[in-house]
């Protein structure tokens, strides 16, 4: 073997193979999953540039009020949207193409933020394409329900209009009811978004099974899991939505959205 190391001299590189011939823990393998191009699909879109239109999709309710997502030369690098001051007005934005299939165990990475959290409902997650992109695909939190032609869907919803106010996580499938879980590890607590900080949200689903683990800023908030999600063979993409409760507009910075999934097919 040539003495400079080369990925050319390793059986199966850049592989869950490759990377089990170096750690025996699958948590340490799992760290490197975005290098492993061999058994993986990853993407990650750090927003430092002008939105790719070709990629993302954006949507606002009508009437002109609110903003949608483009860049904004901030610090670091964001796109940003605004609800604006219309009560239920929204902003929202979506990968172009549909894509990932739950049997492939696909993970969503995203940090974003907004300026205020009172009189606000978010939805961020996986799901099939709606019959309209600025509205939520769970109707009901309270009574967990989804609609707006989504069958398939994994979120961290919420919702200051509804009796729960706190942060959900949904899920639902085209097989089974839609299932909830407001407080994170089942601990009796809950969480909310503390306004103008940094949250990182991962979502990943296997078919019917729904899980996330929530920061707030650098604290974590928790481990939500559920017992439905999208059924496997339903594809789905990582959408965001923002929508304004009350008649105060919301400034929502997106930071970066990335996606990692199996390649099995």
């Amino acid at each position: 073997m040539p003495t400079n190391p080369s990925i050319m001299w390793v059986p199966k590189p850049l592989s869950r193979q490759h990377a089990a011939s170096i750690f025996s823990d699958p948590g340490k393998i799992s760290m490197f999953s975005s290098l492993l191009w061999h058994d993986y699909g990853h993407f990650l879109d750090e927003f430092i540039q002008a939105l790719d239109t070709t990629r993302w999709t954006t949507a606002v309710t009508a009437g002109g009020g609110p903003t949608p997502f483009a860049y904004s030369a901030v610090r670091g690098g964001v796109i940003q949207g605004a609800t604006g001051t219309t009560d239920n007005d929204a902003t929202a934005i979506h990968l172009t193409q549909t894509f990932l299939d739950p049997a492939d165990n696909p993970v969503l990475f995203i940090q974003w933020r907004s300026n205020a959290v009172t009189g606000l409902s978010f939805e961020i997650g996986l799901s099939d394409p709606k019959t309209d992109e600025a509205l939520p695909g769970v109707t009901d939190v309270d009574t967990p329900a989804t609609g707006n032609g989504v069958t398939d869907v994994a979120c961290l919803h919420m919702d200051t209009d509804q009796t729960l106010t706190t942060v959900a996580l949904v899920g639902d499938g085209t097989t089974g009811a839609a299932a909830s879980q407001s407080d994170p590890e089942g601990a009796g607590s809950s969480y909310t978004p503390t306004a103008s900080t940094w949250q990182t949200f991962i979502i990943g689903v296997r078919p019917n099974l729904t899980f996330a683990y929530v920061w707030d800023g650098d604290g974590f908030a928790g481990r939500f899991s559920v017992g439905n999600g999208p059924d496997s063979g339903v594809l789905v993409r990582p959408y965001a939505l923002f929508r304004t409760r009350n008649t105060v507009t919301k400034t929502i910075d997106i930071r970066k959205i990335g996606c990692i999934w199996e390649q099995n097919g």
